[in-house]
């Protein structure tokens, strides 16, 4: 573990914008915005003194957290959000769900490989039967829910996947389709720094307050998750 009188935290998280606010308000972390996979795996290899990834069903979270326990790694549930379809506002195209990406006039804007909102996405048309392949734009990517909801608000696309809270911010309409749970995951030497519970504690009060969010502090909150 790196030497504690640096007294800054190298903060690996999948993109989300409550984990941006909260880690404005403090000093000591460095943030690098990455996919839920990456962040993972700079935990593992001691590139990361925390790791913020989200997953959308309990088998997939239960699969991460018996990996993340044999590393003798913490985990902390810090909060639900909703992930769906960002669309244009007052949804002109009248896209309902994800068989609409199925028509070839609409451009959809993806997220890049990696992420687990892109993970997310392949695994619910995997679920419905889409092909990937057929939906116009699907290799289009960009790298945070902003910059797709950017993408849709200067008409380079129609429609893409992101957090809710982001759409209305940006005055987008959304199709909602899957809820979440985003996690912290640290080494033990981690969890006795007073920064790190800031950091839990921030979070899960801007998740309280924040559309399309709700605080998760309980590991009995997400039961069948963990």
């Amino acid at each position: 573990f790196r030497n504690k009188t640096e007294m800054r935290w190298r903060f690996s998280c999948s993109s989300d914008p409550i984990i941006q606010t909260a880690v404005a308000g403090l000093e000591k972390f460095d943030l690098s915005t990455t996919g839920s996979g990456e962040a993972l795996e700079r935990l593992f290899n001691y590139e990361a003194d925390i790791a913020g990834y989200h997953v959308s069903n309990q088998q997939s979270s239960r699969a991460i957290h018996l990996r993340l326990s044999k590393s003798d790694i913490q985990i902390y549930p810090v909060m639900k959000r909703i992930q769906g379809l960002i669309v244009k506002k007052g949804n002109p195209l009248h896209i309902k769900s994800l068989d609409d990406l199925l028509n070839p006039r609409i451009r959809f804007i993806n997220r890049q490989i990696g992420s687990g909102t892109r993970l997310l996405l392949d695994t619910l048309l995997l679920e419905e039967g889409i092909e990937a392949s057929e939906i116009n734009g699907y290799l289009q990517e960009e790298f945070t829910h902003s910059a797709v909801a950017n993408a849709i608000l200067a008409g380079k696309a129609d429609v893409g996947v992101g957090v809710k809270n982001i759409a209305l911010e940006n005055g987008l309409g959304f199709i909602p389709l899957k809820d979440e749970i985003f996690f912290l995951a640290m080494h033990k030497d981690m969890v006795a720094q007073a920064e790190a519970s800031k950091l839990i504690r921030k979070i899960r009060s801007y998740s309280g307050q924040m559309p399309g969010y709700k605080a998760v502090g309980l590991n009995r909150q997400i039961e069948n998750w963990l």
